[in-house]
C-alpha cells in the first residue's frame, strides 16, 4: 500500500514559513514570494492568529492573510495554513474569566499580554470551557469558509508544537478547573464503570463520584496515572478534534487537516493519540538546538556533533513521529531549521550547506513526505531575533538558501516518489507504553529522564548496527500489530500491566522474540509491587525467578545517572557481565540495576561471577530473553567500557533472523514505492568511505544529488560518501 497524493501528482510539498502576526513588513513578504518561487519552493507557510483576526467578537478580518494567499495563488504557490487559537483575543478573557487553565493549588494561569513569541500564546484557554470552545469553533468555521475559497491552500494545521507549555505546576500539570474535573470524572466512569471498581483499582475510599479528584500535591499515587493519561492523551486529542471538525465541516474543498509536535518525547505514547485525530502528522526539527545529553560522553569533534544531529535530532525524531503517525500517511517536517538558533543573547552558528544536506537526507531516509522550513527570513522579535532564517534580514541570497534550492530541485525531479514512498516495515519493534511513561514521571526525582535516556540509547545502539526499528504503542500491541515483527524490545519495564504483558506472551508463543530488560513488572501500572518481583506470567515466560536486585556503580569516577549512596558500600562496584553458551565471547557492562536470576526452564546467557544475570527461554514457537540490566545507558556513555555489548546484541538478534543493513562501513536506509527504491547511505565515520554493493536486481540507478556514484555495471555499484555524511541513490528496473 502507498500514499494517496493529496497535493497533486508529482508534488513533494517543499515550503517555508513567511507570515505571522505581528508582521512588520507585509510589503516585504509580498516582494519575497516571487523570489521563493524562483528558488524552487512550491509552498509557503502562514501562521494565523485568532487574537489578530477577531479583535471584537463576531468581527472577522482575514484581509492581511488573504492578501498573502491570493498573491501566492497568482504565483502558483501552495499554502500550508496553521491556526494559533491559543493566542485568544482579549474579549474572550473578559467575557469568560473562568476559561483560564487552573493549577492544582487553585491559581489561574493568567497571561493576558500574549505575543506570538514565545510559545505562540500557549497554553491559551482551557478548551473544556463550553463558551471558549464554542467561540473558537465559530472563528475556525468562518476562517475555513473565507480562506477556504482559495484552492491553493493545501493543508490546515490545527496546532503547531502541541503542548501545554509553559506549565509551572510541575508533574501534576493542568487543568483543575471545574469543567475539566467534570470531564475527568465522566471519563473515569466510562473506563471503570462503577465507583467500586475505581476504588478497588486506586485503593481509595470515595463514597460519591463528585468526591473523585486528581492528586493536587503528591505525584507517586495511583490516581496520577489516570490523571496524566487523561490530560496528555484524552484532553489534548479532544481539543485537536474540535478544531479539526470545524475545519472539515466548513472547508469547501475538504483539504487535509493535521497537527505537529515539537521534538517528540521519547518513551511517551501521547502522540499516537494526537496524530490519529488528523489526516497526517508532523514534527519540528531544529538539529542545532540540542546536541546530545548531559550523561553522554561529550562530542570531541565537529564530526561527532554532526553525527548526533543525524541520528538523534533527525532520524530518531522522524522515526518516532512516523511510528505515532501510522503507516501509509503523509509525514511532514512541519518546522525545519533554516537558519541559526537564537534565544535572546545566545546566538547559534548558521547551518552550513552540508548541515542542511544531511538533515534533509536524514528526514527523507526516515519517511518525510513534505518539508517546510522555519523561516524564509530571520525572526524580528526579542527572544528569537535574527535567528532561523534561510535568508538574512537584507539581501536575496545566502549559501544555505542556495543549497536548499539545489536539494529541493533534485527532490522535485522525483516528487512522485518522495511524496508517496514509505520505509519498509522494520523487523524490530521498540515498545512504547504511556502508563510506564507516567509511572516514571511520578517517581521521586527526575526518574523519567532515566527511562527516556535508556530507550534513546537502545535506538542509538541499533542505529549504529544498521538495524531499523519501528516504535509501537501499547494500543497497537493490544490490537495485534506486534505480530508483524520478528522481535520486540521492552526497555526499562519496571512498571508493567499484566493485561498488556499477556499480549507479549501471545506474541512470543506465536513465534516472536521478546527481549526484556531487568525487573519487568516489579511494580504494576498503578505503583503496587508484585510479590514475585516479576509481572504476572513473567516467571513462566522467561523461565526464571527473581533472586536479588542491587544497584551498580558507573565505571567513571563521577556519577552521571546514579543517585548518591546513602552510606558507603550501598552500591556494587562497576560490573562486567560475561556471556555464556552461544555468547561466550561477549562481555556486557551492567548499568544502574543488576538483577540476579534463578533459571527454571530458561538457559543462562549472561553471568555476574557465579550468578545468572540473563536467561533465554523457549515459549511456544518463539523465545523470550530477560536481561538483568539496562543496555541503553551504555550506548552513549563510557564508550571505552562498552566494547562488547553491540556484539552480544547482534548475536541475540541474529538468532531471530535479524541483521544490520550495512554496506561495509556504511549504514543503509530504504524507501520503496511501485517497484522503485531509494537507498540512503549513511557514513557514521570521520573519514570518507568508498564501498561496493550489489544492485539487488535493479537496472537503472540515479544519484539524487549527483555526488556519490563512482561506478556502475550490470550488477554492482561503487559509491563514495564523505565523512559524517549521507548520500542517496534511486533505483528502478
Amino acid at each position: 500500500m502507498t500514499l494517496t497524493p493529496v497535493f497533486g501528482d508529482g508534488v513533494f510539498p517543499w515550503g517555508t514559513h513567511v507570515y505571522r502576526e505581528p508582521c512588520l513588513d507585509l510589503d516585504g513578504v509580498l516582494r519575497d514570494l516571487p523570489l521563493l518561487k524562483n528558488y524552487g519552493f512550491n509552498m509557503i507557510k502562514i501562521q494565523e492568529h485568532w487574537s489578530a483576526d477577531e479583535r471584537r467578537e463576531g468581527e472577522y478580518d482575514f484581509s492581511r492573510i488573504e492578501t498573502v494567499v491570493k498573491r501566492a495563488d497568482e504565483l502558483g504557490l501552495g499554502v500550508y495554513l496553521g491556526l494559533t487559537m491559543e493566542q485568544a483575543p482579549a474579549w474572550l478573557w473578559r467575557k469568560y474569566p473562568d476559561c483560564h487553565f487552573v493549577y492544582s493549588d487553585g491559581r489561574r494561569h493568567n497571561q493576558p499580554t500574549q505575543y506570538t513569541i514565545p510559545m505562540d500564546g500557549k497554553p491559551g484557554p482551557c478548551w473544556d470551557h463550553p463558551g471558549a470552545r464554542e467561540a473558537a469553533a465559530r472563528f475556525i468555521a468562518e476562517l475555513a469558509r473565507t480562506l477556504g475559497q482559495y484552492k491553493n491552500i493545501w493543508a490546515w494545521n490545527t496546532f503547531q508544537e502541541i503542548g501545554f507549555w509553559p506549565n509551572t505546576a510541575g508533574k501534576l500539570g493542568f487543568c483543575y478547573c471545574p469543567y475539566t474535573l467534570a470531564r475527568f470524572r465522566e471519563w473515569l466512569r466510562g473506563k471503570y464503570g462503577t465507583l467500586a471498581a475505581l476504588n478497588a483499582t486506586w485503593q481509595i475510599n470515595y463514597a460519591d463520584w463528585d468526591e473523585v479528584e486528581p492528586p493536587r500535591r503528591e505525584e507517586p499515587v495511583a490516581p496520577f496515572i489516570d490523571w496524566r493519561y487523561f490530560m496528555d492523551d484524552v484532553y489534548m486529542a479532544r481539543q485537536l478534534a474540535f478544531k479539526t471538525k470545524a475545519l472539515k465541516e466548513n472547508d469547501p474543498f475538504q483539504r487535509p487537516v493535521f497537527s505537529h509536535a515539537d521534538t517528540p518525547r521519547v518513551g511517551s505514547g501521547a502522540e499516537w493519540r494526537w496524530a490519529r485525530v488528523g489526516d497526517f502528522f508532523g514534527t519540528s526539527n531544529y538539529p542545532k538546538w540540542n546536541n546530545g545529553h548531559p550523561w553522554d560522553d561529550p562530542a570531541r569533534s565537529e564530526d561527532e556533533a554532526l553525527l548526533n544531529e543525524i541520528w538523534e535530532e533527525m532520524m530518531l525524531c522522524t522515526d518516532l513521529a512516523r511510528g505515532n503517525n501510522g503507516r501509509d500517511r503523509a509525514l511532514w517536517g512541519a518546522e525545519f531549521q533554516g537558519g541559526p538558533i537564537s534565544t535572546s543573547l545566545h546566538f547559534g552558528r548558521a547551518p552550513t550547506p552540508k548541515d542542511l544536506r544531511v538533515w534533509i537526507l536524514s528526514g527523507l531516509a526516515c519517511g518525510m513526505t513534505g518539508i517546510s522550513f522555519w523561516n524564509h527570513r530571520v525572526e524580528r522579535f526579542w527572544k528569537e531575533a535574527n535567528g532561523f532564517g534561510l535568508l538574512d534580514p537584507l539581501g536575496d541570497s545566502t549559501e544555505r538558501m542556495e543549497a536548499v534550492s539545489k536539494i529541493g530541485a533534485a527532490i522535485q525531479a522525483h516528487g512522485d516518489f518522495f511524496a508517496q514512498a514509505q520505509p519498509p516495515r522494520a523487523q524490530v519493534a521498540l515498545l512504547v507504553n504511556e502508563d510506564s511513561y507516567h509511572f516514571f514521571q511520578a517517581c521521586n526525582g527526575d526518574v523519567i529522564h532515566h527511562y527516556r535516556y535508556n530507550m534513546r540509547g537502545w535506538y542509538k545502539r541499533l542505529w549504529r548496527m544498521g538495524i531499523a526499528v519501528d516504535f509501537i504503542d501499547a494500543e497497537e500491541v493490544a490490537a495485534g500489530d506486534l505480530a508483524r515483527y520478528q522481535a520486540a524490545i521492552l526497555t526499562m519495564p519496571l512498571s508493567l500491566d499484566a493485561d498488556y504483558f499477556r499480549h507479549l506472551i501471545d506474541f512470543t508463543e506465536a513465534g516472536g522474540a521478546l527481549i526484556a530488560e531487568a525487573c519487568p513488572g516489579r511494580w504494576d501500572k498503578y505503583g503496587w509491587t508484585t510479590l514475585t518481583q516479576l509481572v504476572d506470567g513473567g516467571e513462566a515466560l522467561f523461565g526464571a525467578t527473581h533472586r536479588e536486585l542491587v544497584m551498580v556503580k558507573e565505571p567513571g569516577a563521577a556519577a552521571r545517572w546514579m543517585p548518591g549512596e546513602r552510606r558507603f558500600g550501598e552500591f556494587d562496584r562497576p560490573t562486567l557481565l560475561r556471556g555464556c553458551q552461544d555468547y561466550s565471547d561477549c562481555d556486557v557492562r551492567a548499568n544502574f540495576y543488576l538483577q540476579r536470576l534463578q533459571p527454571t526452564t530458561g538457559e543462562a546467557i549472561l553471568t555476574a561471577g557465579e550468578d545468572v544475570a540473563g536467561v533465554l527461554n523457549h515459549a511456544g514457537d518463539g523465545w523470550a530473553v530477560l536481561l538483568g540490566t539496562y543496555f541503553g545507558f551504555g550506548a552513549l556513555a563510557y564508550r571505552d567500557y562498552d566494547a562488547g555489548t553491540d556484539g552480544f546484541l547482534a548475536a541475540l538478534l541474529a538468532r531471530a533472523g535479524i541483521n544490520g543493513d550495512c554496506c561495509g562501513k556504511l549504514l543503509r536506509r530504504r524507501r520503496e514505492w511501485q517497484g522503485q527504491e531509494a537507498w540512503f547511505f549513511i557514513n557514521p565515520t570521520p573519514e570518507a568511505v568508498t564501498e561496493s554493493n550489489g544492485k539487488d536486481g535493479f537496472t537503472d540507478v540515479i544519484d539524487l544529488l549527483g555526488d556519490c556514484l563512482l561506478e556502475e555495471n550490470d550488477d554492482r555499484i561503487t559509491i563514495r560518501v564523505e565523512a559524517t555524511d549521507l548520500a542517496c541513490l534511486l533505483l528502478s528496473s
